[in-house]
């Protein structure tokens, strides 16, 4: 167990304060039926069966772990349960993780969709996305609890390793850097794409409507990516220093207050990741108009879920 607080991860019972606490409760009771709502719907309308919404069922699901993972922790806390702080040792940073693949996942899914329009529309289905899904989330949680199963680091503890944190760092700023200078390139190519004449690019109404919606999902993709440059952009980048501050032993000289300051806020910045989880459904709801429609279908008309 580690001897100080530093990211809100290491201590043991979990240092939640009144703020924290507030946090992982509302985040957990509004973020998980949001997130169930969403999930429903796309499952049970077969307009939304699509390569498109699959890669954003993938993030819902993702959120719902992070929120179960904040509830894992807050039952350490509050119960001081030796058991659940355990599970959140090891579990710790996974749920973001995976949040942060199917966004990449799902941006390099709207390169192809804007890029190779045909290619995309023979070639990508639901059950090759889903396929994908399944293996970079396997790889991801073998990849995170290796040093776990292979006794590298004991599991007698409790709070996240020093070195497991560190890694996380590296993976969480790497995936964000990765997604948002993606979307980045996407999104221009989307605008392109709008501005065109679509009708003297397709040979009927219907791929006109489809093209429509592949640049309508990436615009919406980009509110997803780019809102990572306020969630998850600032704890990487905070937390980066602070692994700077500890191993270089710079406290002392002049970025003293960084330092200081950098271990204070990390603790309230990484609620931001979990406050993510909650805006990303929202957010989907209210850019996607398939969603919308189909979200209206579900609630006028429930027996047209089965057609």
């Amino acid at each position: 167990m580690t001897a100080t607080l530093r990211t809100g991860f290491e201590s043991y019972p979990p240092a939640l304060d009144g703020v924290r606490q507030f946090i992982h409760l509302a985040c957990a009771g509004i973020g998980s039926p949001l997130n169930v709502m969403v999930a429903n719907v796309i499952i049970r309308q077969r307009r939304l069966r699509n390569p498109r919404n699959t890669f954003w069922l993938g993030v819902i699901f993702c959120n719902l772990l992070a929120l179960t993972n904040a509830i894992i922790e807050y039952v350490a806390f509050e119960l001081m349960s030796a058991e659940a702080c355990i599970i959140f040792r090891i579990t710790a940073g996974i749920p973001y993780t995976l949040i942060l693949v199917n966004l990449l996942l799902a941006t390099l899914d709207r390169w192809v969709a804007l890029t190779y329009p045909l290619f995309h529309r023979e070639t990508v289905n639901v059950k090759l996305v889903v396929l994908v899904q399944l293996f970079f989330c396997t790889l991801v949680i073998l990849l995170s609890t290796l040093p776990y199963w292979t006794e590298m680091i004991p599991l007698n503890g409790c709070g996240v390793d020093t070195t497991v944190l560190e890694w996380t760092t590296v993976v969480f700023l790497s995936l964000t850097l990765l997604s948002i200078m993606a979307q980045v390139h996407i999104y221009f190519k989307a605008r392109s794409c709008l501005r065109k004449d679509l009708t003297g690019h397709v040979s009927n109404h219907q791929q006109n409507r489809i093209t429509r919606l592949e640049v309508e999902a990436t615009v919406t993709l980009a509110c997803g990516v780019v809102s990572l440059c306020f969630f998850s952009l600032p704890f990487s980048i905070v937390c980066m220093g602070d692994w700077i501050c500890r191993d270089h032993q710079i406290a002392a000289i002049q970025p003293r207050q960084w330092c200081s300051f950098a271990q204070s806020a990390l603790p309230y910045l990484r609620e931001l990741l979990l406050v993510h989880s909650v805006y990303s459904p929202i957010m989907y709801m209210i850019r996607s108009r398939e969603f919308s429609e189909a979200f209206r279908s579900t609630i006028t008309c429930p027996e047209s879920q089965k057609k």
